[in-house]
């Protein structure tokens, strides 16, 4: 990742950005944190401009999704799900480039006149097997724990009155329990849908419709739990336009890739 920011910095200083707004979608790759912490600075002392830090924040799209791919999709999503947990991880991935892609669209179009020295980074670094180690001591207990209070809920029917609300959708009743499951906890809904995806239950269109139909339901909830908080400290008011803005942009995206699958023999 450390490699691949350093590479990608050049290619973003075409788009005559700020150096620290570069910088920042550079550093998302390792620390998506960091990168907004260094643009809501550069946003305070007058360096950028609220229209750059939109840009930025979708130009960050794909550099933060990639991050997740060791932490999160190769070692947890891709050996429960198999190739549907391939095509999982390559729709999000889809999703954050197109994203990206909006953002280097919005840059072009805002960019300011003259043109910025692209400067380097120090950043420490990693053990890969401390690394390892702090996800498996993160990931394992989760796993455990959510999953055991999924199958608590289920037993005494919490998902079943949640499938009510969504019953007017016209899916499969199990697509809408993995959607019910992920509104609790992604990584339950994921054991949830291998199950069911070992046992013949669901094809593997159908799991990744119902995780896909999963985040949409959960949007709103996913950004004002985690997107909303460290943007509204950052940012203030801007914070929340730019949450706003990213969300409604991935809804229209997932939407689109669920009608795309359901079209699919």
């Amino acid at each position: 990742m450390d490699k691949i920011s350093s590479e990608i910095k050049p290619i973003l200083s075409k788009l005559n950005l700020d150096e620290v707004t570069v910088t920042a979608v550079a550093v998302c790759f390792v620390s998506p944190v960091v990168a907004y912490s260094m643009l809501s600075q550069a946003l305070k002392e007058g360096r950028i401009d609220e229209r750059e830090v939109i840009a930025a924040s979708f130009l960050s799209s794909f550099p933060a999704t990639l991050s997740h791919i060791y932490t999160f999709f190769l070692p947890f999503v891709i050996p429960l799900l198999g190739w549907a947990g391939v095509l999982y991880t390559a729709l999000r991935l889809l999703v954050a480039l197109v994203k990206s892609g909006v953002g280097f669209l919005l840059a072009l179009r805002w960019k300011k006149d003259g043109s910025h020295e692209i400067g380097g980074i120090e950043r420490k670094k990693v053990d890969p097997l401390k690394s390892t180690l702090e996800n498996l001591k993160r990931i394992i207990p989760t796993m455990a724990i959510t999953y055991l209070a999924v199958s608590l809920l289920s037993t005494y029917g919490f998902f079943e009155r949640f499938k009510e609300v969504l019953e007017f959708l016209p899916f499969d009743p199990n697509v809408l329990t993995i959607s019910a499951v992920e509104f609790v906890n992604l990584r339950a809904a994921i054991v949830l849908a291998s199950g069911m995806l070992e046992k013949g239950i669901l094809s593997w269109k159908l799991v990744v419709v119902g995780l896909i139909l999963g985040n949409v339901v959960t949007l709103s909830t996913r950004f004002v739990k985690h997107s909303l908080p460290i943007h509204l400290s950052l940012f203030g008011k801007l914070g929340v336009k730019i949450v706003v803005l990213n969300a409604i942009a991935t809804l229209i995206l997932d939407v689109m890739i669920i009608a795309l699958l359901l079209i699919l023999p």
